[in-house]
């Protein structure tokens, strides 16, 4: 499991307070579905739509393998992307299970109509595979470096994350009473310098 905010809180409640909330959009609890659909200010680092182009990506590429595999008509295109799993907008919860490398079974047993069961894994399986690594690369990464700088603004260090809750206890009502912002307050052009920064000192 990604160590996503919730995550922390339930794993550290010493050091992450129960009440905060995404550090980055301020809005709702950082859970693993919200990780992908965040609606991040900054354009260039806007998890959701980053998760929308991926989506869109990843089923674009598997309608184009198994078009290639024969003729098919365009009921079947029609019905590919009439699935549930495809709607990125709610999203639905088939679309989300894409970002855990599961596989929905309406849209196996679609594919199936057309094509066997091996044949469907053979060829949608690295394609899924590779969405999972565009997600990690420009949505996960990305967010690890904005949450580390986050978590040393309330305090939280590498050496905090150690030691147990009787020596930190009272950090906590400390640093949740600084919680009172999130990045969503940053501007842009700071985040992009520290960024910047960051990856020179290859931090």
């Amino acid at each position: 499991m990604l160590p996503t905010l919730t995550t922390l809180q339930q794993r550290k409640p010493h050091l992450y307070s129960p009440d905060w909330l995404c550090p980055q959009c301020n809005s709702a609890p950082e859970d693993l579905n919200h990780l992908w659909t965040c609606p991040y200010i900054l354009p260039d680092l806007n998890p959701c739509l980053t998760y929308r182009s991926e989506i869109i990506k990843f089923r674009d590429s598997c309608l184009s393998s198994f078009l290639s595999l024969k003729p098919l008509d365009i009921t079947f295109q029609a019905g590919f992307f009439a699935l549930d799993c495809w709607n990125y907008e709610s999203p639905s919860p088939s679309c989300l299970w894409l970002t855990r490398v599961l596989l929905p079974a309406h849209l196996t047993a679609f594919l199936n109509q057309h094509f066997p069961l091996s044949i469907i894994y053979k060829f949608i399986s690295p394609l899924l595979n590779d969405f999972q690594i565009e997600l990690y690369g420009e949505i996960w990464l990305c967010r690890n470096v904005l949450f580390h700088a986050w978590e040393e603004s309330q305090g939280i260090s590498a050496a905090s994350k150690l030691r147990g809750p009787s020596a930190n206890s009272s950090s906590i009502a400390t640093s949740s009473q600084k919680h009172n912002s999130s990045l969503a307050t940053v501007s842009q052009d700071s985040w992009i310098s520290w960024i910047s920064s960051s990856i020179i000192r290859g931090g």
